[in-house]
């Protein structure tokens, strides 16, 4: 039986800034009563000639690829967000009920472009909640008048999520101990900004950084945010964590991003998390830490019943449980369709999870549900 050391008290000056807690909630001026969706009977007029009625000369994929290339700090859910938003800009749908179909066959083919569609899921999720609730209670004649206080608000997405990640920073920095190590892996642009924010807010505290080079196309990036922040950092391999959590006693924090975070608290992130996080627990001992940084925009609506294979909630990747797929590469249009092996990703459950660093403050995985929006 390992004793766990409790989380340090979390008092309100800890919590500077502290955002909505649904970044989309506050961007509605509607009347959010549970009333039938308003229906026109007229056309409502383009933005954009080129269009058509049901959506289907608007690639959204094409859209959202565009959107994450374009800004390299927005997250997944963030541009699924923008793209639904650009199609709603070009899809001249006559009704209410027309649009939300609209957005729900976009939606679909968007999530099936993913080889990964759960971060897409997130935002999409998110958005489409949103419309349904700004569309309820609309009269016809303020029908587009909605509409276009989605378009005039599209930025806020963006950059309430940014954000998100500013406040998460400031609550996670409060984590970092003086004269001890943070172990971080993953290449995650939150764990980077928490470090950083550490570092240059506050120079009485100094630690010491050893990151592990898990194969993230991001983390030679992060390694040089951290050490041009004026950071000690030291440099590993995935072969050498047991070893370092086992010899190294400075370490008490682990701290890594995630692709999502699951509704009973457990997350979706890259292949090797899992792994990282058991070796904490059992390798580690009690004073070490599992914490993970997230903006609350990438929880996703799926409970597993089981600790599940990542194919069960929907990723396409390497069965490697099976021997089907020995010695066999994906080819092709296979290929394409399956997660690239650098982007594999695992699951971690929340028993493993110490604690979860959102906008909202550092939760629990018993309390991520209390962020979920059920709202329909």
């Amino acid at each position: 039986m390992f004793w766990r050391k409790p989380l340090p008290t979390f008092t309100a000056s800890t919590h500077f800034v502290v955002l909505p807690n649904n970044p989309l909630r506050n961007m509605a001026t509607d009347d959010l009563s549970n009333k039938p969706l308003a229906v026109r009977t007229t056309s409502s007029t383009s933005t954009d000639s080129a269009s058509s009625q049901d959506g289907a000369s608007f690639d959204i994929v094409k859209t959202y690829r565009n959107l994450l290339t374009s800004d390299p700090d927005m997250t997944m859910p963030v541009a699924a967000i923008e793209a639904l938003i650009e199609l709603l800009r070009v899809t001249p749908s006559s009704t209410a009920m027309e649009t939300v179909e609209v957005v729900k066959t976009q939606k679909a083919l968007l999530l099936d472009s993913a080889p990964n569609p759960l971060p897409l899921l997130a935002g999409a999720d998110l958005f489409e909640q949103y419309l349904l609730r700004s569309l309820r209670g609309q009269t016809a004649e303020s029908f587009d008048e909605t509409k276009r206080h989605l378009l005039n608000n599209r930025q806020l997405f963006a950059a309430r999520a940014k954000a998100a990640r500013d406040n998460i920073a400031v609550i996670g920095s409060r984590y970092m101990s003086h004269r001890k190590i943070v172990l971080a892996a993953g290449g995650s642009r939150v764990v980077t900004k928490i470090l950083v924010h550490a570092a240059t807010s506050r120079p009485n505290t100094h630690f010491k950084v050893i990151y592990v080079m898990d194969g993230s196309p991001h983390c030679d990036a992060s390694v040089s945010a951290l050490r041009d922040a004026g950071l000690e950092v030291e440099t590993i391999s995935t072969s050498k964590v047991a070893y370092i959590l086992k010899d190294q006693k400075d370490i008490n924090l682990v701290l890594v991003g995630s692709e999502v975070v699951m509704q009973n608290g457990g997350i979706i992130s890259r292949m090797g998390t899992s792994q990282l996080a058991l070796l904490t627990r059992f390798a580690g001992g009690s004073q070490k830490r599992f914490f993970v940084a997230a903006e609350s925009h990438k929880i996703v609506r799926k409970t597993p019943l089981w600790h599940p294979q990542v194919l069960r909630v929907g990723v396409k990747q390497k069965d490697i449980s099976k021997f089907e797929n020995v010695g066999v590469d994906p080819v092709g249009q296979e290929a394409r369709d399956w997660v690239a092996d650098r982007d594999e990703v695992d699951y971690t459950d929340p028993e493993l999870i110490d604690g979860i660093v959102t906008e909202q403050g550092v939760k629990q995985p018993s309390q991520i549900w209390e962020l979920v929006d059920y709202e329909k």
